[in-house]
């Protein structure tokens, strides 16, 4: 079957007309997602300098963490040597006698606990460094003497270098009143104080 010429030139028309759509079709599609990778490609420019800036916080943030545990850790040495390995209860004791003569005072009962042991966390913060545990010894101690002289043997505790690590916790004082024909008693006092030594973990 032979076609016309006039046929011959449909059918070119159809098939041009039919690649053309072709094209065209697959000429927007790319377009379309051309433009929506430029839109997206957009939005991550415009969202780099934020997270730019993000990370250069953070990285001060972190910077100034760890100057704050380095000057933790290095402050938590500074005090661990401050403190005595352990509480020897009779070196106290001959310091406390020693004390007691310097301020002319009798100690009429001196006594000490077992030693114990207490944890305390350290932090710097938020950030927690390390546990700590410290011995802690008791002393009892009973005086008698002249009020100033018990107050110079109290100060003496609270600010002497061999009781750096000690704390008073409390004095009871007696100052007995003179009966009539008699000489009154020296007053006396009970201190009570703790000192802390350290153990390590």
């Amino acid at each position: 079957m032979r076609l016309s010429k006039t046929a011959w030139l449909i059918l070119g028309a159809g098939i041009f007309i039919i690649a053309f759509a072709t094209l065209y079709m697959v000429y927007s599609r790319q377009s379309g997602e051309q433009e929506q990778l430029n839109s997206s490609l957009a939005v991550a420019q415009g969202a780099l300098p934020q997270l730019i800036s993000e990370r250069e916080d953070l990285e001060s943030q972190l910077t100034q963490w760890e100057s704050q545990l380095t000057e933790a850790t290095s402050s938590l040495a500074k005090i661990e040597a401050r403190f005595p390995e352990s509480v020897q209860s009779i070196e106290y004791d001959e310091r406390l006698f020693e004390l007691a003569d310097d301020c002319d005072l009798e100690i009429t009962s001196l006594t000490a606990s077992e030693p114990s042991s207490k944890k305390v966390k350290v932090e710097a913060e938020d950030i927690k460094v390390e546990d700590i545990t410290y011995a802690t010894t008791s002393f009892r101690v009973e005086v008698r003497g002249e009020v100033d002289d018990i107050l110079d043997f109290i100060n003496a505790i609270a600010t002497g270098e061999h009781f750096i690590t000690a704390t008073v916790e409390s004095v009871d004082m007696d100052i007995p009143e003179p009966e009539e024909g008699e000489e009154a008693e020296k007053p006396t006092a009970t201190i009570e104080l703790v000192i802390y030594g350290y153990e390590g973990e």
